[in-house]
C-alpha cells in the first residue's frame, strides 16, 4: 500500500467554507473527493508540524481540521528534518516564506514518501 503525507493544505481544504474563487473551489471539491473516495486506499500519515498549523486560526475550523487528523499516525521528527529543510531553504529552491514547507518536504523526504 503507497503512503500519503496528508500536509495541512488537505485538512484545510476539508474543512474551509466553500470558496467563490474557481480555483479553490475546485481544490476543495478535488480534495473531498479524494478523501472520500480515495484516502482508504492509502497509509496515511502526518506530523507534529501538521498539527501545529492545522490548530491555528478560527477555533472552529482547526477543532474540525484537527479531528480530519485523528488517527492518523505522526511521524517522527528526527534531527535531520530541520537539516535537510535548512538546504532546502538555503538552495532557494522555496521563497524565504515557506520554511514550514521546507519541513513537511524534508520530513516526507527523509521517510521516503
Amino acid at each position: 500500500m503507497n503512503t500519503v503525507y496528508v500536509e495541512t493544505s488537505i485538512v484545510s481544504y476539508l474543512r474551509q467554507r466553500p470558496s467563490s474563487q474557481v480555483v479553490a473551489a475546485a481544490r476543495q471539491i478535488l480534495t473531498h473527493q479524494w478523501w472520500n473516495q480515495h484516502r482508504t486506499s492509502y497509509e496515511l500519515v502526518a506530523s507534529q508540524y501538521v498539527i501545529d498549523e492545522a490548530s491555528a486560526g478560527d477555533v472552529l475550523l482547526a477543532k474540525e481540521r484537527l479531528e480530519s487528523l485523528d488517527g492518523i499516525p505522526l511521524l517522527p521528527i528526527t534531527p535531520e528534518v530541520p537539516q535537510i529543510a535548512q538546504r532546502i531553504m538555503a538552495l532557494g529552491v522555496l521563497p524565504p516564506k515557506a520554511q514550514v514547507d521546507a519541513l513537511h518536504i524534508s520530513l516526507a523526504a527523509h521517510h521516503r514518501i
